[in-house]
């Protein structure tokens, strides 16, 4: 038993329990009292500092600037002792007061710039010397900005100017590298508005300006857009900088616009030296670079070259230099090819590129006055051609883009005989394009039947395009011989439904694959035989059903033999139809319609039907 259970219980309530007190809520930030103390104290000093000029003049200015030393003597005598806090409240204390005594007038942006230098000058010394706190870069910073604004109205515009600007645009990103996460993203942030303007100024100077401030001008350009590069790999300012491929292609759309604005000169070599360094500068960067420098220098260099590449084209096409121009395409496609034949990674796009720049390039060489109409149709078809004999050895990642180039290329084939009126032609590419692409379906077809599956839509759509193009062509040679017979445009048409159905006329069941074609084929001819004078039509027309019909039972065909039967019999029934008088036509008529109605109802008997007739009167 222990010694409480031998007390006797109390003769009154016991005393309360007690309640544990609920823990102090933290402070905001983790501050503290001396640093409340200390940043109150920050604010009055700046205040006075503002307030003296303006009560004293020049008196007060001086003022402001020995009580700067004052306080940055006491951030030094801080940083001997563990004072962090302290440090840093009398260096940014001294910092703004003699930012306030160096600015300090009626209009603060006005004036020389030489006395903001010397603060910065110092603030960055004192960096150097006490690297703890945060206000001594800051300020520096800061003054570096206000004498930059102060400088704007003392420079010429133009050159002089751009130069300034991206002048501070690329000290604030080098201040970037250097400074410490927080430090490094106010400067980024403050460096925006200075980055934007001086490329901007800098591609206008770059345009317009003559001699060596134009080569200047896109100099300094190029540098500050190269500067943003290094930049993104800062990891404290990442999250500023928005998507990874974003500062690259920023960058390379800068440096790009700025050397093909310093080359648009209008001499004869300068374009077409900006779009071959374009295309140079893609190819390059796509075959040489790995690893990281590829994901961050790989877009900065395409958005470079495609600038240059677009700025070179859309200059000489608008100055109608369609020789320069064709010369351009042609020295792009070898490169191009190059990093093909080299990079696998790259060929989805590497190779279709170079193809449409070989396409565009025989399209151009007919204003050139380099080709004939008929000589850049044979090169497009030849291009598609090239195209349908590669893809087999080509992946399916790249046998789709060719693809598509390709066909663009048959289309313009077609059509620059067709502008040029050149109808013979136009009838021998397209039955050439045809041949081609039935020749491509078959391929598919083979693959399809050799892995054991179905033909998929590509397939499809192959034979039909084929067919198409065969059609074509012989209704062009047909209205080009003046044809007047029916079976001149039928026949071919039955012959492309025949062609579009592809590996189906041997594999698959018969009317869907044979049935289309031959009617189509057996129609017209046997009206025309039927309604048109002449003895010679009909005849052909019966043969050939009966050659029909015996190769269908031959084959074991049903649509074949079907429809040669049906065509002797509509045949011989329109002939005789039209021979006879009207009356004993009419009763041939009534009554081969009767026969096919009782043959129908037997087909399907009625119960009852017998006892039914037996009632009639």
């Amino acid at each position: 038993m222990t010694p409480d259970a031998r007390l006797p219980p109390l003769p009154y309530a016991g005393p309360p329990g007690r309640v544990p007190a609920a823990p102090a809520p933290p402070l905001p930030s983790r501050l503290r009292p001396p640093q409340v103390l200390l940043g109150v104290g920050v604010v009055l000093l700046v205040a006075v500092g503002l307030a003296g000029p303006a009560l004293a003049g020049p008196a007060g200015r001086v003022g402001v600037l020995l009580l700067a030393l004052l306080v940055g003597c006491a951030s030094a005598l801080a940083a001997r002792s563990p004072l962090r806090s302290t440090e840093e409240a009398c260096a940014a204390a001294a910092a703004a007061l003699a930012l306030t005594g160096a600015a300090a007038g009626d209009h603060p942006l006005e004036g020389g710039p030489l006395p903001v230098l010397l603060v910065a000058a110092v603030l960055g010394s004192l960096r150097v010397l006490f690297p703890r706190p945060l206000s001594w870069p800051l300020a520096a910073w800061a003054a570096v900005q206000v004498a930059a604004l102060r400088s704007l109205s003392l420079v010429e515009g133009g050159g002089p100017r751009t130069a300034l600007l991206l002048t501070v645009a690329l000290t604030g990103l080098a201040a970037t590298l250097a400074a410490r996460p927080a430090l490094g993203r106010i400067v980024l942030v403050t460096t925006g508005p200075w980055w934007v303007t001086g490329v901007t100024s800098g591609l206008v100077t770059a345009a317009g300006a003559d001699g060596p401030a134009r080569w200047l001008a896109a100099g300094l350009t190029v540098a500050v857009a190269g500067a943003l590069l290094p930049v993104r790999l800062v990891r404290a300012v990442e999250p500023l900088l928005g998507p990874p491929r974003l500062v690259p292609v920023v960058a390379g759309l800068a440096a790009g616009g700025a050397v093909g604005a310093a080359l648009s000169t209008g001499d004869p070599v300068s374009l077409p030296l900006a779009g071959e360094l374009g295309v140079l500068l893609v190819s390059v960067a796509a075959t040489v670079l790995s690893g990281w420098r590829r994901g961050l220098l790989l877009p900065a260099a395409t958005a470079a070259g495609s600038t240059l590449v677009v700025l070179a084209v859309g200059q000489l096409a608008l100055a109608a230099r369609w020789t320069a121009l064709v010369v351009l395409l042609l020295l792009t496609a070898l490169p191009v090819a190059g990093v093909a034949a080299l990079r696998r990674d790259e060929r989805p796009t590497a190779l279709p590129t170079a193809t449409g720049c070989l396409a565009a390039a025989a399209l151009l060489a007919v204003p050139a006055g380099l080709l004939p109409p008929g000589g850049a149709a044979v090169a497009l078809t030849g291009l598609y051609a090239v195209t349908l004999a590669g893809r087999p050895a080509m992946d399916r990642d790249v046998r789709g883009p060719t693809g598509t180039v390709g066909a663009v290329c048959a289309g313009a084939a077609l059509a620059v005989v067709a502008v040029d009126a050149a109808w013979t032609q136009l009838a021998l590419h397209l039955a050439v394009q045809g041949v081609l692409t039935c020749g491509w379906a078959a391929l598919l077809s083979r693959e399809a039947r050799g892995g054991g599956r179905d033909g998929g839509p590509e397939e499809v759509a192959t034979w039909r395009t084929g067919a198409t193009e065969l059609v074509a062509a012989a209704w062009t040679a047909a209205a080009l011989a003046g044809a007047a017979a029916v079976e001149a445009w039928s026949l071919p048409a039955a012959v492309g439904l025949w062609v579009a159905a592809g590996p189906r006329l041997r594999l698959g069941p018969s009317w869907p694959a044979w049935g289309p074609g031959l009617v189509v084929a057996a129609v017209p001819s046997t009206v025309a035989a039927v309604l048109l004078p002449g003895a010679l039509r009909p005849v052909l027309v019966l043969v050939t059903a009966a050659a029909v019909m015996a190769l269908g039972a031959r084959t074991a065909v049903r649509a074949a033999l079907l429809t040669g039967a049906v065509t002797a019999v509509a045949l011989g029934v329109g002939l005789a139809l039209v021979a006879l008088p009207l009356p004993l036509g009419g009763a041939l008529v009534v009554g081969a319609a009767l026969l096919g109605i009782g043959a129908r109802r037997e087909l399907r008997p009625v119960a009852g039907f017998g006892a039914r007739l037996s009632e009639m009167r």
